[in-house]
């Protein structure tokens, strides 16, 4: 099927070359008057030659011939030859020409809905005469879209052990790794009005984590006694011992989000959104302080009198208390319809893990065919946390395989650690570097009112070892504690599955 598919295209576009080098009108030369390019476009439009038309049409605007019913008969070849989102430009052009024209109209409807634009198909109800929506029998829903989606991270359990501090004995070391985790979405989507849309979601997510703590202390042995005519002396062994202790936990994440869209005159719109995190889990901490320790060397029996040496024992303790807090990510983005191109300029702030964040993003939605057959999206954005800074990149790709299933590409690269992308509805807030991001999703449409989604994700992270080694100190020689930190690759895999309902 899909090589029958794609042997047809390859044909309507060879056809379609073919039409562009044998129309004698479609030379750049040829001079269109008014009355000519009228002439001409009315009999392609009875004529039902698509190509042409659009060809002649494309030309008279070129010399500035502009007018209704050249957009109108512009829309509707776009129309026919399924390049909907080239047809919304001619549509719309032609009701500023004639307000509120039944055709113009009904077609541009019917554009919107073919480029999944639900909302501005809503507001082009109101447009409408009550005589045509009742013939047209539509209406604008109040809920437009209603989701769940779950599914679940699978990280693998090798142990980096024996590969860490290689030629180092740590004296005190900790590190706090990612397990599998959990994720479920709820999200309801519903029209305010004609021109605004609310979206309303729930998240929970469940992490497994597992804490390792490992440190070394001297242990002194009494090896020996030695007696002696004055009293007795002892001999010890100091033994620097290792104690590794892990314990288990898991992290629940609820989350609330909101965002409006609102659509604006000049084909603006403007989208602002609230992102509420509340994270709680147990936190396990390691406290240390230092112990002196009293041996007895030897004992002098004249006097009665032991004679004792110390040291200094390195002595640990856990503690662990329930903990929870708040994030947040308030976010705003506004975008503009360009023919086939959407420009969109975004910004958030928020406050993750006990600090602030700023990005800045510009992006852009292209559809090269005019349609959903075949789109991409380009996203640049700027990171600034603090006194860090990072550029972030996100490109997507889509195409449409079959008439009921779309596949998706993307990959996110950069540290998005603390990052949020898609305006804050998503939040990289957990503790470990993120390398990049690939992924895959597959959509199917099971009838005009259902469709299911099937994605996948592999991450490339990295986890942190905190220790601390003693050296000597190059100008006094004198033994110092140093803290180190060095970060461990790994990699999560991530299927979520969900289903949509739209009315």
């Amino acid at each position: 099927m899909r090589y029958s598919l794609f042997i047809r295209r390859s044909v309507s576009l060879f056809l379609f070359f073919i039409s562009l080098m044998a129309a004698p009108t479609a030379n750049a030369s040829d001079k269109l008057d008014f009355t000519k390019a009228d002439q001409l476009t009315y009999r392609l439009y009875q004529e039902k030659k698509w190509d042409s038309l659009i060809i002649i049409g494309k030309q008279a605007l070129s010399q500035d011939i502009d007018y209704y019913y050249l957009r109108i008969r512009l829309g509707i070849a776009y129309f026919e030859k399924g390049r909907f989102i080239i047809a919304i430009n001619h549509l719309s052009t032609a009701l500023k020409f004639n307000t509120n024209d039944p055709v113009a109209l009904e077609y541009l409807y019917y554009c919107y809905l073919n480029s999944n634009r639900q909302a501005e198909a809503n507001h082009l109800i109101s447009a409408m005469p009550h005589e045509m929506t009742t013939w047209l029998k539509i209406k604008t829903p109040l809920i437009q879209e209603i989701g769940v989606e779950g599914g679940a991270t699978l990280t693998p359990t090798t142990s980096s052990k024996g590969k860490q501090n290689q030629g180092v004995k740590p004296i005190y070391s900790e590190q706090d790794r990612y397990g599998d985790s959990y994720y479920g979405h709820a999200g309801l989507t519903f029209n305010l009005w004609n021109k605004a849309s609310l979206n309303i979601a729930y998240n929970y997510l469940n992490f497994s984590k597992t804490k390792s703590f490992a440190w070394s202390w001297i242990d002194d042995q009494l090896v020996s006694r030695a007696n002696c005519t004055w009293g007795y002396y002892n001999h010890y062994r100091f033994d620097t011992l290792q104690l590794d202790t892990v314990f288990n936990y898991r992290i629940h994440q609820n989350e609330a989000f909101l965002e409006a869209r609102i659509i604006l005159p000049g084909r603006f719109r403007i989208i602002p959104s609230f992102h509420l995190l509340h994270v709680r889990y147990p936190d396990i901490q390691a406290h240390y302080r230092s112990q002196t320790v009293t041996d007895t060397l030897y004992y002098v029996t004249a006097r009665d009198t032991a004679y004792t040496f110390p040291f200094q024992r390195s002595v640990y303790s856990l503690t662990q208390n329930d903990t929870s807090f708040y994030n947040y990510v308030a976010g705003i983005t506004i975008t503009k319809d360009f023919s086939v191109f959407t420009l969109g300029l975004s910004g958030s702030w928020s406050n993750l893990n006990g600090k602030n964040q700023v990005q800045t993003g510009l992006w852009l939605t292209y559809y090269p065919l005019g349609n959903l057959d075949l789109y991409g999206n380009t996203t640049i954005t700027g990171f600034f946390q603090e006194n860090e800074s990072r550029i972030l990149l996100n490109q997507a790709i889509g195409v449409k395989i079959t008439p009921w299933l779309w596949g998706e590409g993307n990959l996110l690269y950069g540290n998005y650690t603390n990052a949020n992308i898609y305006n804050g509805a998503v939040v990289f807030n957990n503790s470990d570097k993120i390398n990049y991001r690939l992924g895959a999703n597959l959509i199917f449409i099971l009838s005009k009112h259902f469709r299911f989604s099937l994605t996948y994700q592999y991450y490339r992270k990295e986890y942190q070892q905190l220790y601390y080694i003693t050296t000597n100190d190059p100008l006094s020689g004198e033994p110092v504690t140093i803290p180190q930190t060095k970060n461990y690759p790994y990699s999560t895999n991530t299927i979520i599955g969900g289903i949509t309902w739209k009315p």
